[in-house]
């Protein structure tokens, strides 16, 4: 039988697949991402917004608000690049990309967490690469927009995760999920153009369909954390990924993103290998 926190992360992938799935249908038509990721973010300070009010619990500590102000200023910078990333860069190759937050968060926890790595998780960490380099030409890796976005968002979300973990055991879910909300709701307008125009102007179109990706967001997100309370991060972080990596069929399938695909499929199917020998050690 499976043990709860896998069960958790595989929920919470999937749910995150689908989202970041609708996320590339909404932003494919040139939308703003600053947009969408406000948009998003607004919807899960009003979800736990309510949720709080059953379940809030805080440690009265220094470290408990700074730990929760490092959850929220990470999230912002995190879901901005993240949106940017899919606004600039293929479903299938961006998704790959991002899973370079399979190589940092070994490292954040190494110097955060104390988490030692095994000499089976080295390796696991460089056939990941490999996965990601066949995906992506070096000459494209640096230099295209959509993977430096993918690259930095990869690297703050990392240190978001750890983040998570650490503030756990200091406050409830719907707190720490409450304060990463928060900053992207109050800063992100401050780089839209025209913002409140282009938010109404966003919410017009596909609302039901924006409402249902935000629902699937916040419960991702939710159970990811509660993956987090029960298991290793990086264990559970691989799970997630794992599951993620089915955008890449979903772009070739769906979007029509069929540019390299022998390439995609082959970067896709080396990345999966690099995640399961991160899990089975």
């Amino acid at each position: 039988m499976l043990s709860s926190w896998v069960v958790l992360a595989i929920l919470a992938g999937l749910l995150s697949n689908a989202f970041n799935t609708l996320c590339r249908y909404f932003l494919k038509d040139k939308d703003d991402a600053a947009v969408w990721a406000w948009f998003f973010e607004a919807g899960r300070l009003v979800i736990f917004s309510v949720v709080v009010l059953f379940d809030f619990s805080i440690r009265q500590e220094p470290a408990t608000f700074f730990l929760l102000l490092l959850v929220g200023l990470t999230e912002l910078g995190g879901s901005y690049f993240t949106m940017k990333m899919h606004a600039y860069t293929h479903l299938s190759i961006s998704t790959i990309l991002s899973r370079t937050r399979m190589i940092w968060i070994p490292i954040v926890a190494f110097f955060f967490l104390r988490e030692h790595l095994l000499s089976s998780d080295y390796v696991g960490i460089f056939v990941l690469f490999l996965g990601v380099s066949i995906t992506v030409a070096p000459r494209r890796f640096f230099v295209d927009k959509g993977a430096m976005y993918a690259n930095v968002a990869a690297f703050i979300l990392a240190f978001n995760t750890i983040v998570l973990k650490a503030a756990i055991p200091q406050a409830s879910y719907s707190t720490i999920l409450l304060a990463s909300a928060f900053p992207s709701v109050v800063f992100l307008p401050a780089v839209i153009k025209n913002a409140r125009r282009s938010i109404v102007s966003f919410a017009r179109t596909k609302l039901w369909l924006k409402i249902a990706a935000i629902l699937m967001h916040v419960g991702s997100i939710y159970f990811f954390l509660a993956a987090l309370d029960v298991g290793e991060v990086s264990k559970v972080n691989a799970i997630y990924q794992g599951m993620l990596v089915t955008s890449v069929f979903f772009g070739i399938i769906f979007f029509k993103e069929r540019e390299d695909i022998l390439k995609k499929c082959i970067g896709a199917a080396v990345t999966i290998v690099g995640i399961l020998m991160l899990i089975y050690k």
